[in-house]
C-alpha cells in the first residue's frame, strides 16, 4: 500500500483491536552560543557551542536509520506497522541516528607579514545513539528497535584538528601564485563512529501480533524460547573516523 505515512488508508497499524500508526516525526531544537572575532591585526577566531536535540522517528530523506540510505523515500520506515513500534507495542520515538546533543567548533587563522597563513579547525562532539534491532516475523526479518530508540548508549565522543598553511608569491602585472596544504585529522584520531546493531545472525523471532499491539510480550524472553543466535558482530564497531590525510593546493590568479 502507497500512501501518506499514518493518513487515510494507512491510519490504523492494526485492528481489532484498533492501534493507531506512529505519526512521522523529526524534530530539531538548538541552542548555540558564538564568538565572533572579525578578521584584524592578522588575526580571526569564531567558536560556538551548540545544544540540540534531534527527536522522532522519522530520520528524513536520507535515511540515517540506514546509514544514510540516499533513495528519497525509498526507505524502510513504514513498510510494515510493527517497524514503527518498540518490543513492548509503544511508538518508537526517541533520539535519531544523527542527534548529537553537544558541539563545540573553533576557526582560528593567522596571516603572518611575509605572506602565510595558518588556519586551524577544531571540532568536538558526542557520539551517535546506538539502538539494537532484531529480527521480526521470518523470513521478512523486519528490524525492530525493540528496546527503544538509543538503547545501547552512543558511539565514541568524535573530535578532530584540521590545519591549513597557505603561502602567496607576487608574479608582477597584479598575477598571483597561491599553494597550501591542508592536513585532516593532524592528530590522527580514531572515533568508532559506527556499530552493528543487528541482534539476530540468521532469522529474529516470531509472534502474534494481536498479542504485540497488547503489549503482553517480551521480546528478550522470546529471543531464548526460540533460540535465536545472536551474530558476533552484535554491538561491535564497523565503522571508524577517516585517518589522516593530506592534500596539497596551486592556485594561480589573474
Amino acid at each position: 500500500m502507497i500512501a501518506n505515512p499514518s493518513e487515510g488508508l494507512t491510519s490504523l497499524a492494526f485492528t481489532n483491536p484498533n492501534v493507531p500508526m506512529p505519526k512521522p516525526k523529526r524534530q530539531y531544537d538548538s541552542v548555540e552560543f558564538a564568538l565572533d572575532k572579525r578578521f584584524a591585526n592578522n588575526w580571526s577566531l569564531r567558536a560556538a557551542y551548540l545544544w540540540s536535540r534531534l527527536y522522532g522517528n522519522y530520520s528524513g530523506l536520507s535515511q540515517s536509520d540506514e546509514n544514510g540510505r540516499a533513495d528519497p523515500n525509498v526507505g524502510r520506515s513504514y513498510d510494515y506497522p510493527a517497524m514503527m513500534f518498540t518490543g513492548n507495542g509503544d511508538p518508537s520515538y526517541g533520539p535519531l541516528a544523527t542527534d548529537r546533543p553537544n558541539q563545540f567548533k573553533a576557526q582560528a587563522i593567522y596571516q603572518f607579514n611575509f605572506g602565510t597563513s595558518v588556519g586551524v579547525n577544531e571540532y568536538v562532539s558526542s557520539g551517535l545513539p546506538v539502538t539494537r534491532e532484531l529480527g521480526i516475523l521470518p523470513t521478512s526479518n523486519y528490524p525492530n528497535q525493540y528496546l527503544g530508540r538509543g538503547s545501547d548508549g552512543r558511539t565514541d565522543m568524535f573530535s578532530q584538528t584540521d590545519l591549513f598553511i597557505q603561502h602567496g608569491f607576487k608574479m608582477g602585472g597584479g598575477r598571483r601564485l597561491e599553494v597550501n596544504f591542508t592536513v585532516f585529522n593532524l592528530l590522527n584520531e580514531e572515533a568508532g563512529v559506527s556499530k552493528y546493531s543487528t541482534y539476530q545472525k540468521t532469522d529474529g523471532i516470531t509472534f502474534d501480533e494481536a498479542d504485540f499491539y497488547a503489549h503482553k510480550l517480551n521480546f528478550d524472553q522470546l529471543i531464548v524460547a526460540q533460540n535465536v543466535a545472536k551474530d558476533p558482530r552484535f554491538l561491535q564497531y564497523n565503522a571508524w573516523q577517516l585517518p589522516i590525510q593530506a592534500r596539497f593546493g596551486v592556485k594561480f590568479i589573474f
